[in-house]
């Protein structure tokens, strides 16, 4: 089967999905989750996106997301990959957490994007395990559920910090207080008393939820990548590879040594080396494997784990301070 088309623009709202390798549990423990939210906000703060909902699951998440930019691509990536090595440190295993590709799902706003934002917040109490028991007991139990954005949005705590509330409770009304939260936890919650549509059903071409006048305007949008990605292409594969070699040309000059020294193979603990990689992983959007190529061959895995290492021995402020060469 194709893959799905990924489609980036500016503004775009995205459903997006992904689930454990073979659906292995990705968070252990509550320290887990917590850790992986602390990363979704530095995510989106240093992608500029605009989270507007999600729900951590023992197996996989949800998020209700719009990129401010055409990255999401890059955000996922930095995202996923670095929860997956702090994963894979703290249980002491190695190889993928996630299966494949997230899936993203772009969304139209109006009735759609407040549809969806329901069907994500029932995930705690749907399904054939998890929606056992009556409706007051699955409502009791969906409210406690503490891993998600709805008891924010039903007003029945703080909201998270991070989670930009305002669109998605601007389609029921003018207004975003308590009176607000009531409307919206008094919708969601009737999706315990009935079967409410799934979302997905009405999903076109595996890629978008809308209406007929939006998936045009998602074909334009398709078209008008296609033929600027080839204007672009030549100029974006120079700028990926000029971008790093900058970055690690500054990095050896701190440390007085050659670019070259830090690039070939070989060199096991040299420091230098290891913060060009954390600085290139940071900064430029290369995966693992292709960081790894550029350092002489690395496997990706060594990669990871280098930066992994010069993070804990040096400390983020330290770093913080090397991402000005």
């Amino acid at each position: 089967m194709a893959r799905a088309l990924r489609i980036q623009f500016e503004g775009a709202i995205y459903h997006l999905l992904a689930r454990g390798n073979a659906r292995q549990r990705i968070f252990g423990s509550d320290q887990d989750r917590v850790r992986f939210l602390a990363l979704l906000v530095q995510s989106a703060e240093r992608f500029d996106i605009a989270v507007h909902g999600f729900v951590l699951m023992a197996n996989h998440f949800h998020f209700l997301a719009q990129t401010r930019r055409a990255n999401l691509s890059r955000w996922m990536h930095w995202l996923m990959m670095s929860y997956t090595m702090y994963f894979n440190w703290r249980h002491g295993r190695s190889g993928h957490l996630f299966q494949g590709r997230y899936k993203s799902f772009l969304v139209e706003e109006g009735e759609y994007l407040l549809g969806l934002s329901r069907y994500i917040h029932l995930n705690p109490v749907r399904g054939s395990v998890l929606g056992d028991g009556t409706p007051v007991e699955r409502r009791h139990r969906l409210r406690d559920f503490r891993w998600s954005s709805y008891r924010g949005y039903a007003g029945l705590e703080t909201p998270w910090g991070f989670v930009e509330e305002a669109m998605v409770l601007g389609e029921l009304g003018r207004g975003f207080g308590q009176k607000a939260r009531l409307r919206y936890r008094r919708f969601v919650e009737e999706g315990l008393l009935r079967e409410v549509e799934n979302p997905f059903a009405a999903v076109q071409w595996q890629t978008a939820l809308g209406s007929e006048t939006f998936m045009q305007r998602m074909r334009d949008h398709l078209h008008g990548a296609a033929e600027k990605g080839r204007e672009v292409t030549a100029v974006r594969r120079s700028a990926r590879l000029n971008e790093p070699r900058k970055l690690i040309q500054g990095v050896a000059e701190k440390y007085s040594l050659s670019a070259s020294q830090l690039l070939r193979k070989g060199g096991y603990g040299l420091e230098a080396r290891n913060v060009a990689m954390w600085l290139v992983w940071e900064r430029c959007g290369l995966s693992l494997r292709e960081i790894g190529n550029l350092f002489g061959g690395l496997d990706y895995a060594a990669v990871a784990q280098r930066i992994r290492r010069i993070k804990a021995r040096k400390g983020e402020s330290f770093l913080r301070q090397m991402s000005n060469v």
